[in-house]
């Protein structure tokens, strides 16, 4: 409606043709109503591949302690093990982090 009294007002002080001035603002409209989709799209084919990213250490180590239980544990037991999980897991919280920032924006 905004844009609407925006044209309605510079044609009233122009003149000039009023089916080819709504014409154009219609085709305006329509492109931003395009482009805000199409960025949806792609910001959601983001968010899948940020999603997928993120849980594909955690499916690995899940994998890894049902096919192999001992072959973790070292992570688990040791100090050493201990520092590297937190390190990977403050990685991890950092790249999320990122990634969410890339992603959100205003459409």
């Amino acid at each position: 409606m905004n844009f609407l009294g925006i044209v309605m007002s510079i044609q009233a002080k122009t003149g000039g043709n009023l089916s080819e001035a709504l014409n154009n603002l219609s085709k305006v409209l329509r492109d931003r109503k395009k482009l805000k989709a199409k960025i949806r799209a792609v910001s959601q084919e983001a968010k899948s591949s940020a999603a997928i990213i993120g849980s594909l250490p955690f499916v690995i180590m899940g994998a890894l302690t049902i096919l192999n239980p001992t072959y973790l544990l070292p992570m688990i037991t040791t100090d050493l093990g201990n520092v590297m999980l937190v390190g990977c897991g403050l990685w991890m919280l950092i790249g999320v982090l990122v990634m969410r920032q890339m992603i959100n924006f205003e459409i």
